[in-house]
């Protein structure tokens, strides 16, 4: 990857970066955008706190995921991303989005505040991503990652990003 590629999206207003679990998103992100002044939202902390809020400081794992949860995850993260950008801050995401349905919200949140998007998608090999969830102690089944290498669909430009990068191994 050419540093090049990346300076693209310092100037974007909101950064999606997307991939399989145990792809390097978080890695990514913290090593290209740290110092950049983007702000970051991560689904998987969200949940974390918010079990441990709910729950008087007992530790999240993935075997708590479930749906009614995940419907307050998704509302406080749209309202994080909504009130960054009504304060004029740049926002990063890191979170799984491998389908075009699940990079949707993003691209319409964007519009309606009038701020650009762009994507970067690990294109991570599920095998890859498997070993490092298993290297990392994740309790995420390896089923899980599998589900979501059938259903990924790599981003392009119809669904309203201004910059794509692609990266085939991180």
């Amino acid at each position: 990857m050419k540093q090049e590629e990346l300076l693209k999206f310092n100037s974007l207003d909101i950064i999606l970066i997307c991939g399989l679990p145990g792809s390097g998103k978080s890695h990514f992100a913290k090593k290209y955008f740290r110092h950049s002044g983007f702000k970051r939202i991560n689904r998987v902390e969200i949940r974390k706190h918010l079990y441990s809020m709910f729950n008087f400081g007992d530790p999240w794992k993935e075997v708590y995921f479930d749906d009614e949860s995940e419907h307050l995850v998704k509302h406080v993260e749209r309202k994080l991303l909504e009130h960054l950008l009504f304060t004029h801050k740049k926002v990063l995401i890191d979170n799984t989005s491998v389908t075009k349905p699940s990079r949707k919200s993003y691209v319409s949140t964007a519009i309606r505040y009038k701020k650009s998007i762009g994507v970067v998608y690990l294109a991570t090999s599920a095998q890859i991503c498997m070993q490092r969830n298993k290297d990392r102690g994740s309790d995420l089944p390896e089923e899980v990652i599998s589900h979501l290498y059938a259903l990924r669909e790599e981003p392009d430009f119809s669904e309203g990003f201004k910059e794509i990068l692609i990266l085939e191994s991180y």
